[in-house]
This record gives C-alpha cells, sequence and structure tokens, in this order.
C-alpha cells in the first residue's frame, strides 16, 4: 500500500503545483478594439524609453511579471491603437516601472495587485507630461485553473493588462493645445 502511497502523493502535487511560467504578453496586450480616443497630438508620437522593475520567473517558485515581457505588451497596446512612434521622430518618451506586485503565496482564489508608475516625457523640452502611478488588482479564481501556479500566472497577466489599459485611460485624458503647444489635462 505505501508503494502507491508516495507516487501518488508526488503525481498530485506535480498536478497541483507544477512549475512556474512568466506572464504571458499576448494576455497582457491591449488590442485596437479598446473604446477608446486619444488627441491626435499623440497618434503615432509615442516612444518606450525603459520598462524596470520586473522580475524573471524562477520555474521552482512563482509566476512574475517579467520587464521584457511587459515591455513588449505594452508597446504592442500603444501599437495597436496607432500611439506608437513609426519612425525615429517620437515626440513623447514613456518610461514604466514595476513598483510592486503583490502575490499570494497560495489559495483558491489568487489577487495579484500590481504598482507601475507611468512617465511620459515631451522630448524637446523635457516637460513631464503625466507621471501617474497605477494600481490595478486582479483575482484568478479556482474556476478559471486547477493548478495554483497557472491561477497565479493568469492574475499576473489580468493585473498588468488592468494596469495598462487604466494608464491608456489616463493617456485618453490628455489634451493637446495646440496654439500654446502645451498639454492640458482634464481634471480625474
Amino acid at each position: 500500500m505505501n508503494l502507491f502511497r508516495i507516487p501518488t502523493i508526488i503525481l498530485a502535487g506535480s498536478l497541483m503545483f507544477g512549475c512556474a511560467s512568466p506572464a504571458k504578453i499576448e494576455n497582457m496586450k491591449i488590442d485596437e478594439f479598446v473604446n477608446m480616443s486619444f488627441d491626435k497630438g499623440l497618434t503615432s508620437s509615442i516612444e518606450v524609453n525603459k520598462v524596470g522593475g520586473g522580475e524573471e520567473t524562477n520555474p521552482m517558485w512563482t509566476s512574475e511579471i517579467g520587464s521584457n515581457e511587459f515591455e513588449a505588451a505594452l508597446k504592442s497596446s500603444l501599437k495597436s491603437l496607432y500611439l506608437l512612434s513609426k519612425n525615429n521622430q517620437p515626440t513623447y518618451e514613456l518610461s514604466a516601472s514595476l513598483m510592486e506586485v503583490e502575490q499570494p503565496i497560495f489559495g483558491l482564489d489568487m489577487e495579484v495587485t500590481s504598482s507601475i508608475r507611468y512617465l511620459l516625457v515631451e522630448k524637446s523640452s523635457n516637460k513631464i507630461i503625466l507621471d501617474e502611478i497605477i494600481k490595478a488588482p486582479y483575482t484568478a479564481t479556482f474556476g478559471d485553473a486547477f493548478s495554483g501556479v497557472e491561477r497565479l500566472r493568469m492574475a499576473n497577466e489580468g493585473s498588468a493588462k488592468i494596469n495598462i489599459t487604466k494608464f491608456l485611460y489616463e493617456l485618453s485624458k490628455l489634451k493637446i493645445d495646440k496654439s500654446n503647444i502645451e498639454l492640458v489635462t482634464v481634471n480625474k
């Protein structure tokens, strides 16, 4: 009886926990079907300059949001909404820093909250146009995935996607006054 008990426990543990995988770009990015409009002055004018603060996933530990994956998702989101610069003359530089990603260690429902600082700077004047820290929670439930590591990855991706969406919403509130070449933000 003991001969079958140990392999069964090991098999059950590997099915429940498995190996951690990083947050996937395709599950964090926003597509062109987002219902937002942006000032024409932002069209094809943003360059993603620097993304940092992410962590690489250790397959034996927990899923994380990597800087490279988040940067690719952010660029893809901006590109799909025609905001990413197509040439070498962008008007604005965007940097993003993953300040904190709050994750549970275990649980049936996995809630992840990402705090990301976005900094948008006008290149010609070095003027800060937007400096915002955005917090975004997302919960992946037991119904979403049986495996805890899979739920955690899904929660990471969902939190990052909501975070990018909230950032894009902040961008959509920017209004460019072409006569003064100043940016005016609408009150929150």
